[in-house]
C-alpha cells in the first residue's frame, strides 16, 4: 500500500501508536505527562471526565480526534500502583452523520454517525487502512485472527468506520494470565440495548439468525463489527424480550 508515514496513524499491537507528523510513538504504558507531551507534539491537548477512568486526554488532528487513557488493566497486579495508558480511541470529525432525526429518549441517541467516504489521514493496522474502505471490507481484510485489541464500532452496512479503539492486551480475570481476553468491558458499552433503550430496537429473522435494528420511519440495520460479540449482544436482547419481526 502507497502510503506518507508522515501523514498517517499506525496501530502497532502490544506497542502503541505511531502519531503522524514526526510526533513520535504513543506507547502503551505512558504516565500521563507522557501521554500529554507525546500528544503536544500534534497540537493542543485538552483532559476529558470519563467515567471510571483517572485521567483521559484527548488532540485533535487531521480530521480526527485521538483519546487517550488508561484502561481496566491499569493499575492491576501487585506491582503497579499508577494507572498508565492503555487504550486509543480515534474519532472521525468530518465527513459524519446521523441518518435520521434524533429519538426523544432522555438526551440519549444510540445510533452510530454514518461514514460515506474514506478519512483524508490513514489509520493503519497491518497495512490495511480501518477507515479507508467500507468497515465490512476491513474486518474481511484483517480476518479472524485480527488483534484482540481492536474494537470498532457499530457501522451500517456499507458504511465506513467512524471510530476505533485500540487497547493494550487485557489480562484475563482471577489472576490468570494465561487466558484469553474476556468482552464483558466491551459488550457493557451496549447495555442499553437491552436495558433503558431496549424500545428503540428489534431483532429481525435472518435465514441465518438475527439482524439488529432500529426502529423509526425509516428503520436502520445496524451491524456490529465483532460476530461473537454481536452473538452475545443479540442473546442479551431476546433474554430481555426486544421485539422480533419476520424479516
Amino acid at each position: 500500500m502507497s502510503r506518507d508515514d508522515q501523514r498517517m496513524f499506525e496501530l502497532l499491537p502490544r506497542v502503541g501508536v505511531v502519531l503522524p507528523d514526526g510526533a513520535g510513538t504513543l506507547r502503551f504504558g505512558m504516565d500521563e505527562d507522557a501521554t500529554q507531551a507525546t500528544l503536544g507534539r500534534l497540537g493542543q491537548v485538552r483532559g476529558e471526565a470519563v467515567p471510571d477512568a483517572p485521567w483521559a486526554l484527548t488532540v485533535a488532528w487531521g480530521g480526527f480526534e485521538l483519546t487517550a487513557g488508561p484502561d481496566a488493566i491499569a493499575g492491576s497486579g501487585p506491582q503497579q500502583t499508577d494507572p498508565l495508558l492503555a487504550s486509543v480511541v480515534l474519532r472521525r470529525t468530518r465527513h459524519a452523520r446521523r441518518p435520521l432525526p434524533r429519538l426523544p429518549m432522555a438526551g440519549y441517541d444510540p445510533r452510530p454517525p454514518v461514514c460515506w467516504s474514506p478519512a483524508a489521514v490513514p489509520v493503519v493496522l497491518d497495512d490495511i487502512d480501518l477507515f479507508g474502505y467500507p468497515a465490512t471490507e476491513v474486518l474481511e481484510a484483517l480476518g479472524d485472527d485480527r488483534d484482540r485489541g481492536l474494537r470498532l464500532r457499530p457501522v451500517v452496512p456499507g458504511g465506513y468506520a467512524h471510530e476505533v479503539t485500540f487497547r493494550r492486551e487485557r489480562l484475563p480475570r482471577g489472576g490468570d494470565r494465561t487466558g484469553i481476553d474476556t468482552d464483558e468491558p466491551v459488550l457493557a458499552d451496549y447495555e442499553h440495548m437491552w436495558t433503558t433503550g431496549r424500545n428503540a430496537w428489534q431483532l429481525e429473522r435472518t435465514g441465518t439468525g438475527y439482524l439488529i435494528v432500529l426502529k423509526g420511519d425509516q428503520p436502520m440495520d445496524v451491524l456490529i463489527c465483532h460476530d461473537t460479540l454481536a452473538d452475545q449482544i443479540i442473546v442479551r436482547m431476546i433474554a430481555a424480550g426486544v421485539e422480533i419481526v419476520d424479516g
